[in-house]
């Protein structure tokens, strides 16, 4: 059965629609990431049997979903192959509120109905940042979680460091295929070999709306195109025209908790592409901070600072434009949001590129059950299993096999058009430039950047602090 001990699991304040970035300390929540190298696709391979049986398994899991409701966990299903090798169980770790955590759970369900003789135990947090404090504990320990989610941002210091087993030869000996992850692998990837697969939060970055308010002041939805400038304009139209007389056009607190697809638009970026040395103090970096900041201070466009707290603020008709990861529409159905639509990452002055930086799952080198927790890492990845998850409302899907499908790019309701939510299809999205200590460098910047935000100090005085503290922390190495 799923169990979660209770020695591991941890009632804390923020779950996934607060994800961390790491550039934040407010809201700790492409083409092929510049700088960094990304694997040649493994040759084809047959599928041995054990696959082709594990694709029968899980649509046969998922068929029975409705079903699952009302059988218990030790209850067998019937026509579901017993696909496990061995008696055992497997340790995941994972992140999340409750809401969401229920919703994987069907998944975790799923993978035992198809394995009866494994079970699945479960190291869980609600909140990211707690998460990473206790997957640290244990990785230090010597018990590594068989299959752990991995925040992107920390992604690459877990393999620099040996914490995750390396899974060429696993992708080689199976013939698995990367068609059903969403691309740039590089989030999944370390010098060329394979060490996760994207999963959860693998949609671009963009910009949600809410159509009833722009219908009735008489604004269309956004054009794909749309620049700074056209979404200044569209924010000031909305600003004080809520049904009460006040509202936003829209908040900076989520562009300043990921503002490198900010940065990207005017040519400036927070690292070189090798990941190496920082970039803050660039007159392009500081013309996209100062950009943001106008919003707020001479445009009159967002509230100051503290008004808003995080996307409920939008869903409850605060704030009229809200930049979030698309994924972020699972927590607006969840919370009952007004219709709402979703356009991309407006072009800057140079370009427009989206952002992604998708969280991974991955296998805990020191895992002890290695075998086991492959079994599970496809099984979480396979489409169908993605299918399930968009279907409970957890995670937007990332395989083609269902994101190229119309109904799915054109839903009846919200968002209406989903393409800006898929990596590449509007426009270029990229993943930040990776490096072992980006993680930690951009988390020690979003403190710096933090008196700025606030309205406590000068641009001008942050940047400096900022790359005092991003080169000290590029400069040791961790």
């Amino acid at each position: 059965m799923i169990r979660e001990p209770s020695t591991t699991g941890m009632s804390l304040s923020t779950g996934d629609q607060a994800l961390v970035t790491g550039y934040s300390v407010l809201h700790p929540s492409g083409e092929g990431g510049d700088g960094v190298a990304v694997p040649t696709t493994p040759s084809p391979v047959r599928p041995p049997v054990q696959l082709t049986r594990r694709s029968v398994a899980v649509r046969a899991s998922l068929l029975a979903g409705v079903g699952l409701a009302a059988c218990g966990a030790g209850d067998d299903l019937p026509g579901v192959p017993r696909i496990g090798t061995s008696p055992g169980k497997v340790i995941y770790a994972t992140w999340g509120e409750v809401g969401p955590r229920e919703s994987e759970h069907w998944s975790l369900l799923n993978f035992e109905k198809n394995y009866t003789d494994l079970r699945i135990d479960i190291i869980t947090a609600l909140d990211q940042a707690s998460y990473v404090n206790r997957l640290e504990a244990l990785i230090s320990s010597g018990t590594d979680p068989d299959v752990m989610r991995v925040p992107g941002h920390i992604a690459h210091n877990i393999y620099a460091r040996g914490a995750a087993l390396r899974l060429d030869g696993l992708v080689k000996r199976d013939g698995f295929r990367p068609d059903h992850l969403a691309p740039p692998y590089d989030i999944g990837t370390f010098k060329r070999n394979w060490y996760g697969f994207p999963r959860s939060r693998t949609a671009s970055w963009v910009v949600f709306h809410n159509r009833a308010w722009f219908g009735r002041i008489g604004i269309a939805d956004p054009l794909p195109t749309w620049t700074w400038d056209d979404f200044l304009g569209v924010a000031r139209r909305l600003t004080g025209t809520a049904p009460d007389g006040g509202g936003w056009g829209t908040a900076i607190e989520p562009m300043a908790s990921f503002p490198l697809p900010w940065f990207w638009g005017v040519g400036g970026d927070d690292i070189d592409r090798d990941g190496a040395k920082p970039q803050l103090d660039t007159p392009m970096v500081r013309e996209a901070l100062g950009w943001i900041m106008s919003l707020r201070e001479t445009h009159r466009v967002a509230p100051p600072a503290g008004v808003v707290r995080d996307i409920g603020d939008f869903a409850a008709g605060r704030v009229a434009m809200w930049f979030g990861n698309a994924d972020d529409e699972m927590t607006l159905r969840r919370i009952g949001a007004p219709d709402f639509g979703i356009s991309p990452q407006p072009k800057g002055r140079v370009a427009q590129i989206g952002g992604y930086q998708p969280d991974v799952i991955a296998i805990g080198a020191r895992a002890a059950n290695p075998d086991d927790g492959w079994e599970l890492l496809q099984f979480l990845v396979d489409p169908d299993t993605q299918r399930l998850e968009f279907e409970q409302g957890l995670w937007l899907p990332q395989s083609k096999s269902i994101t190229d499908a119309a109904a799915y790019r054109t839903p009846v309701a919200a968002p209406h058009d989903r393409r800006a939510a898929i990596p590449g299809v509007l426009l270029r999205v990229r993943t930040p430039n990776l490096s072992p200590v980006t993680g930690a460098m951009r988390r020690a910047v979003g403190e710096a950047l933090t008196p700025f935000w606030d309205g406590r100090a000068s641009l001008e005085s942050v940047i400096t602090q900022a790359m005092a503290v991003a080169t000290q922390v590029m400069g040791k190495g961790e």
